[in-house]
């Protein structure tokens, strides 16, 4: 029973921990050594082959839009954007971060290697049963001529 109750507390911590690790919209200015405070601002897309070297494209190739505003202009801790997409509020700098992979591009990845390899699988015992079937016509051949029940060429069929 006892044990039973630390696995639920393990789960519940580990649950509350991932759960709290989610939430990317609080500011921040601890990473980035400015006395600008960031918020992450849309999703993560793969970055342009020109500018796949910058470290915001570093190490899956994807980056994500930042808006970063001065930390004595910041205001409230949230930075709600109430301005168009379109245009930033005088005074913010939109930058880039690098983000993980992309879900989605992933899961595309991943089916069509497993089609690939299905396809292949598939080809592979085509192949096999194939051979296999020819290696028995010509054993059965071999074996018909050894014990003399080998038929004759009907009249008209001969190839010579």
């Amino acid at each position: 029973m006892k044990l039973a109750t630390y696995l639920w507390f393990f789960w519940a911590l580990l649950f509350a921990h991932l759960a709290l690790g989610q939430f990317t919209n609080n500011p921040t200015n601890a990473s980035n050594g400015t006395d600008l405070v960031c918020v992450p601002f849309g999703t993560c897309e793969p970055c342009p082959d020109d500018a796949l070297h910058e470290p915001f494209c570093q190490p899956f190739g994807n980056r994500r839009l930042m808006h970063c505003v001065p930390a004595s202009s910041a205001g409230s801790p949230t930075l709600p954007h109430d301005h168009p997409p379109t245009e930033p509020p005088k005074g913010e700098i939109p930058a880039w971060e690098s983000c993980g992979r992309i879900v989605e591009k992933e899961r595309a990845d991943f089916y069509e290697f497993f089609v690939c390899n299905l396809f292949i699988a598939i080809l592979a015992i085509a192949v096999l049963l194939a051979r296999s079937k020819r290696l028995q016509a010509i054993q059965a051949r071999q074996l018909a001529a050894r014990i003399g029940l080998v038929r004759s060429v009907p009249a008209g069929w001969s190839s010579a």
